[in-house]
């Protein structure tokens, strides 16, 4: 599991004794780390917010590929079975995406390597359940 969070707390304050304003900023949620900033400086934390914001787009894209994997499987009636295929020749091993043996068991199993990327999965069932779809009509 990952867990992936973003806190950037940016502001500018006027000096008490001056008058001058400020630019603070904090990466912190309990705000540890809140100091005076250069422009320069709160840039950088904005660079670091957009890639930690981008890790988090990523993971509600893969929770979307599971979802839906989810569903076109139920919707087939047909269930994922991971396999650890670590074992296997590499040659081998980096062309099985999705695999169907309907003599097998109630023949309503895919077999997918374990650790697959949810959007190469999602990829493989998908086109192995069209393809299963032609070989029946």
């Amino acid at each position: 599991m990952r867990a992936v969070s973003l806190v950037l707390d940016a502001e500018v304050m006027a000096d008490a004794d001056t008058g001058e304003l400020a630019l603070i900023a904090s990466s912190d949620p309990q705000l540890s780390d809140l100091a005076e900033v250069t422009s320069t400086h709160l840039r950088r934390m904005i660079a670091s917010a957009r890639a930690r914001l981008a890790e988090i787009e990523r993971l509600a894209d893969e929770q979307e590929a599971r979802e839906s994997l989810r569903s076109l499987l139920a919707e087939n009636r047909l269930h994922v079975e991971e396999w650890d295929t670590a074992a296997l020749d590499p040659k081998l091993r980096d062309r099985i995406k999705a695999v169907h043996d309907p003599t097998e068991g109630d023949g309503r199993t895919i077999v997918v390597p374990a650790g697959q990327d949810p959007h190469e999965r999602l990829a493989a069932v998908r086109d192995l359940i069209t393809h299963m779809g032609e070989a029946q009509s």
